[in-house]
């Protein structure tokens, strides 16, 4: 069996609905991909006490360390912590799903385009999968199945779009001196100690195991 891909799942974590969301999908995608995608919630390393910088620090270690990400871009405007999260996989070449369950549109884009924020739209290796929830909720969860059902379908069309991005070119085009670089200017340019997390020797090891599983050619 091929090598496991690590996704780093992000959306917002501020309620009931929120951390429970993430983790039935989460749970949904790990289930039908047969763990080949294992996702992991920040809001599972998180806590609500002494929120500083250590847990942006902890968040961006994950997202640096990740093979692939998923994105929740929910809402009738993005959560920004997201979408900070989005713009460092996309520093970093990362393959990146991003998941629309809300049927409202928003933005400032035509209604073809992503119901988002203009600025967060049109980067490499990012790939949009769109759900209507409610018509979907309706489809499925009146079945005998219900909401694992529900849950399925939804889990489903992200593994799809994992399968699709992370077979997309990489920028890097196999340099990993250049990957290193890149990785080390990124750690830098956040600033506040992620430096002493993402050292010289973890970026290293980053680097040759996204290159072993073929994701920076």
């Amino acid at each position: 069996m091929a090598a496991a891909m690590r996704i780093y799942h992000a959306g917002d974590l501020f309620d009931f609905k929120h951390l429970s969301g993430n983790r039935l999908l989460s749970d949904a995608v790990q289930k039908v991909s047969h763990g080949f995608y294992q996702t992991i919630l920040p809001q599972d390393t998180e806590g609500n006490r002494l929120r500083n910088t250590s847990i942006r620090n902890g968040d961006l270690e994950l997202v640096m360390s990740c093979h692939l990400a998923l994105f929740n871009f929910d809402g009738t405007d993005l959560d920004s912590g997201t979408v900070v999260e989005f713009m460092i996989t996309k520093m970093l070449d990362i393959p990146c799903v991003l998941l629309r369950t809300d049927f409202r549109n928003a933005g400032d884009q035509t209604v073809s385009s992503d119901p988002w924020n203009l600025m967060c739209s049109d980067y490499p290796r990012s790939l949009t999968v769109r759900i209507h929830a409610m018509n979907l909720y309706h489809q499925y969860v009146s079945g005998p199945d219900g909401l694992s059902a529900y849950l399925g379908e939804i889990a489903t069309q992200v593994i799809s779009g994992f399968d699709r991005v992370r077979t997309m070119p990489s920028l890097f085009q196999g340099d990993l001196a250049k990957a290193e670089k890149i990785y080390s200017w990124v750690a830098e340019a956040c600033g506040n100690e992620l430096g002493k997390v993402m050292t010289k020797e973890r970026i290293e090891q980053i680097v040759r195991e996204k290159a072993e599983l073929d994701l920076l050619s």
